[in-house]
């Protein structure tokens, strides 16, 4: 379940997707580590400072990364070969993103507490067109750690595994 725990890399992808200021940025690093710290990685827990920098750290790279793995072979050879670029550079980002940023936005960011998204648009997302055991266990799994509900109109409780059309609006909640 360690990789469902958000890291600075995922925090700085969600920054950047939504758009952010530095100032959110800085305010949503603050909250999350005082109000969410189980959901942090283990490396982040102790260190506010830490966390912070990293999400900084990330969010430039997200600004100008082309530029950034560019560099990356000088810096290696300045430092003498002791700087592990492989874990500085990335061009793969976590499969979970959608239910953490789905999470933040509601916790953190939303004037909402909810966020809507039909079951197909999600399915999508994840390059499926139909709902396999394999997927609805994965998502299930996602809803469970996050503490995530869904419902359809009227709050009514469903279950993705269930739903007889795709097309229908799923609102997220947190429980």
């Amino acid at each position: 379940m360690n990789e469902l725990l958000y890291t600075a890399l995922d925090v700085a992808c969600i920054v950047d997707n939504l758009g952010l200021s530095i100032k959110q940025t800085i305010h949503l690093a603050k909250r999350m580590h005082d109000e969410d710290k189980n959901y942090l990685a283990a490396e982040y827990r102790g260190s506010y400072r830490k966390w912070l920098l990293d999400i900084l750290y990330w969010s430039e790279y997200m600004l100008d990364k082309i530029t950034l793995d560019a560099e990356f072979p000088s810096v290696r050879i300045i430092s003498d070969g002791k700087v592990d670029i492989d874990s500085m550079m990335r061009d793969d980002f976590d499969i979970d993103l959608l239910f953490k940023k789905v999470r933040i936005q509601i916790i953190y960011l939303g004037k909402k507490d909810y966020v809507r998204m039909k079951l197909r648009t999600l399915m999508s997302e994840y390059g499926y067109k139909r709902r396999s055991k394999e997927f609805v266990s994965f998502i299930k799994t996602r809803l469970h750690f996050y503490h995530i509900q869904t419902t359809l109109r009227g709050n009514e409780i469903c279950d993705i595994e269930t739903m007889r059309n795709i097309d229908n609006m799923i609102t997220f909640r947190i429980r």
